[in-house]
């Protein structure tokens, strides 16, 4: 009689993301069906972050839960602290919590659960993972139960830590799948501005700016895309201007920036939001860092995109010629390219 072997968590999921990189979609469609099979869940919601600003930039849910996200982001980015905050989740070791067992059966102690997912959903716990690579954050994933469904475990917390790596390289690769950080893409004439009131509403916006909303997602059940609403949230809390960094479909970035508008303060602040496209030299150290390039490797890859030769990197650098070539080998494998011409053409500074 044959032997079933019994499949991992993390071997399910690896025989799905190793290899070619998947849009975002796919990916998540991928994640949500193989984590079910182990740790079962009644909503799940898997997001990319900006690893600079940590913020969300693009979010999956495995239902529409009837709302957009201005709540979300209110209680997520609007509040100074929380039990179980992405942010906090990310610093963790390994990047994961469960929101009934870090309050030690608790869960009304916090604020974003007795407000938003229990008030607004009757979700009883919380399962939270950080897809963490290299201390940056590059996305997370939530994992709701409802009335009914018994509290996460701590093996089910473990189960969950085992792909957290493994996801984090598969984001990566989807926003920087070939061809999608160089396609020149054409972008809506003139500035692109919005304005909001203190409830988050858009009362004022250029044409250029509603455009980009529409390529952000578009409005979700009457509230702007989840990326803006992040950096307005964080720009309330801080009271100061914030921005973060998102991917549109079409592989072009944007940088969004809010800041108050001269005249009003924290909470009751009308704020402006700028969307610009990021900067090729920016998106270059960000693709490299995606790729898993060390950081004296991503040093002399901007330098080769200068266009700088073996001889100047290695003055500019203080290191030998050889370990150079040696750094130049590991590098074109970690971009599957075969020489520098291809490096350049894949990842081009402005």
């Amino acid at each position: 009689m044959p032997v079933t072997r019994w499949v991992s968590l993390e071997d399910r999921l690896r025989a799905c993301l190793d290899g070619e990189a998947l849009e975002l979609p796919t990916l998540a469609g991928e994640v949500y069906a193989a984590v079910a099979r182990h740790v079962p869940y009644d909503f799940a919601c898997l997001a990319t972050t900006d690893p600079a600003s940590g913020v969300v930039t693009w979010a999956s849910k495995t239902r529409d839960l009837g709302i957009g996200d201005e709540e979300f982001a209110a209680a997520e980015y609007g509040s100074a602290t929380d039990i179980n905050k992405f942010e906090d989740i990310a610093r963790r070791q390994p990047p994961v919590g469960a929101i009934h067992l870090d309050t030690g059966g608790h869960p009304e102690l916090s604020y974003r659960h007795r407000e938003f997912m229990q008030r607004r959903f009757g979700f009883t716990d919380e399962l939270r993972a950080a897809f963490v690579s290299r201390g940056a954050c590059w996305g997370a994933l939530g994992l709701a139960r409802a009335a009914g469904d018994p509290p996460y475990t701590q093996d089910d917390l473990d189960q969950v830590a085992t792909i957290c790596d493994l996801v984090a390289g598969a984001i990566q690769r989807s926003l920087f799948r070939h061809g999608t950080a160089a396609d020149p893409v054409p972008v809506p004439s003139g500035p692109s501005v919005l304005i909001v009131d203190p409830t988050n509403r858009l009362t004022q916006a250029t044409p250029a700016a509603r455009a980009a909303i529409q390529d952000l997602g578009g409005f979700d059940h009457g509230s702007l895309p989840a990326s803006v609403l992040a950096v307005i949230a964080t720009t309330r809390l801080r009271g100061e201007p914030f921005q973060s960094r998102t991917q549109l479909e079409d592989g072009r970035w944007l940088t969004l920036c809010a800041a108050p508008l001269a005249g009003s303060t924290g909470g009751s602040a009308d704020i402006v939001v700028t969307l610009e496209r990021t900067p090729r030299s920016v998106l270059s150290r960000l693709a490299l860092t995606a790729h898993g390039l060390t950081s004296r490797e991503e040093d002399v890859a901007l330098l080769v995109l200068q266009g700088v030769d073996t001889r100047g990197i290695a003055q500019s650098l203080h290191m030998s010629p050889h370990t150079v070539q040696d750094h130049l080998k590991a590098i074109f494998t970690k971009l599957r390219v075969g020489s520098r011409r291809e490096m350049t053409a894949r990842l081009t500074l402005d």
